[in-house]
């Protein structure tokens, strides 16, 4: 008698099922071993921030070695030492602060449109055929256009205030959340809806807990680039505009000054705004999409 043929190993690897009603996903055979999503080990992560700690001073160090060369002193570039001591005797300065505050401001009101206008938008193209197909060469062509290139149109058409680099800012960072949302409605899990009116959810439901985290998997890098582009683009725009106010306007009167160890305080400024802003969306993004396997045990 021959033997039994061996059972086929069941595929999970295909569905996605969100938190909530729809319970969590299978760790049965063909899905992911229990303990394999687990935090990593001590000695590895603090392995890494010695590593990472190591990597940070040692640019630090060469930058102040190579400000004391003479092509940095005929430049009057400050090193790293007096580029942070500046920064810091400005933190008890109300300009310093009033300037964080406006480009803080222009950058959340600019992602906050693109949000609300980028994901709607997409989820509705990428849902019809008809609407994807004909606004596809528009979509295209108008996320190449760089938002900088429109500094002097936003200019004449709102002046160097703070809605222009809103304006600009929503231009540069509308393009990731539309086109992630596009993705989002063309690729749907048909299954998890088949799963939600089987399980007769309401409607409440049924969006809280499959539709939402299934678009959000396919939304959030888009998210995170938008963040980006919408505060590099807001600083860019301040600063070539003069928009007062601002750490745009702050780090162009610094160079029209011959101020320099003021300019790298507020780039170091910005750049310590976008750790920030970036550390704060990986704590949201490990409490928001820890279920889904592309960014489970991931920052």
């Amino acid at each position: 008698m021959a033997a039994p043929a061996p059972e086929a190993p069941i595929a999970t690897s295909g569905m996605r099922l969100p938190a909530g009603p729809l319970g969590r996903k299978s760790q049965g055979r063909g899905g992911i071993a229990p303990g394999a999503a687990g935090p990593r080990p001590q000695r590895l992560s603090a392995r890494m921030l010695l590593i990472q700690l190591a990597a940070v001073v040692a640019f630090l160090a060469l930058w102040e070695l190579f400000s004391l060369t003479p092509f940095a002193q005929r430049a009057q570039m400050p090193g790293a030492i007096t580029s942070f001591a500046t920064m810091f005797g400005l933190w008890g300065t109300g300009p310093y602060w009033g300037a964080i505050g406006g480009t803080l401001g222009a950058w959340a009101f600019a992602l906050l449109a693109s949000i609300v206008i980028g994901v709607p938008l997409g989820l509705i193209i990428g849902r019809s055929g008809i609407v994807y197909t004909s606004t596809h060469f528009v979509v295209d062509f108008l996320r190449t256009l760089p938002a900088l290139a429109l500094v002097p149109l936003g200019l004449l058409l709102f002046g160097p205030t703070h809605f222009m680099a809103i304006a600009l800012a929503f231009f540069a960072s509308v393009w990731p959340l539309l086109i992630q949302s596009v993705y989002a409605g063309k690729n749907a899990d048909p299954m998890l809806h088949r799963m939600a009116r089987s399980f007769r959810l309401r409607t409440r439901d049924r969006i809280l807990y499959v539709l939402v985290p299934d678009a959000l998997a396919f939304i959030w890098p888009g998210l995170r680039l938008a963040t980006t582009a919408a505060l590099l683009v807001t600083i860019a725009a301040e600063m070539i505009g003069l928009v007062t106010g601002s750490i745009g306007d702050a780090i162009a009167q610094s160079q029209l000054d011959t101020s320099p160890p003021d300019l790298f305080a507020y780039v170091l400024t910005s750049c310590f705004l976008g750790l920030g802003i970036n550390a704060v969306l990986g704590l949201v993004q490990s409490r928001v999409l820890w279920w889904h396997p592309a960014f489970r045990g991931r920052a």
